[in-house]
């Protein structure tokens, strides 16, 4: 039972340190900054999100979304899946089976391919 219990405090404590070791990597070697752990990606110009919004649409490529962030101390929200465009011209982002968002162009601050 207390060799169970230690294994699962080492894994934990594992990835705990892996994260923080992730962290202060991206800290150090990020030209962008980093709020909370994030790399914060720049601010794509509304042309450049259009395109890469047409992009993903027709070539059905994965993307990740960042969105932008009210607050600069808070980390901006990502979203990774699959753009769709339903029959009312809305943007969608299928990420699971389950999961489905409505996603607005004007609150995004980058699109990648992924």
């Amino acid at each position: 039972m207390f060799e169970v219990i230690s294994m699962q405090n080492l894994n934990l404590n594992r990835a705990a340190l892996s994260d923080r070791v992730a962290t202060a990597y991206k800290e150090l070697f990020s030209s962008r900054p980093v709020v909370q752990g994030q790399v914060v990606d720049a601010q794509m110009p509304e042309s450049q999100l259009t395109y890469f919004i047409r992009q993903a649409l027709d070539r059905h490529y994965f993307v990740r979304l960042q969105f932008k962030s009210s607050n600069p101390d808070i980390a901006p929200a990502v979203a990774m899946g699959h753009l769709k465009e339903d029959t009312a011209g809305h943007l969608v982002l299928k990420q699971d089976h389950r999961l489905t968002t409505i996603v607005a162009p004007r609150l995004l601050r980058s699109i990648q391919r992924f």
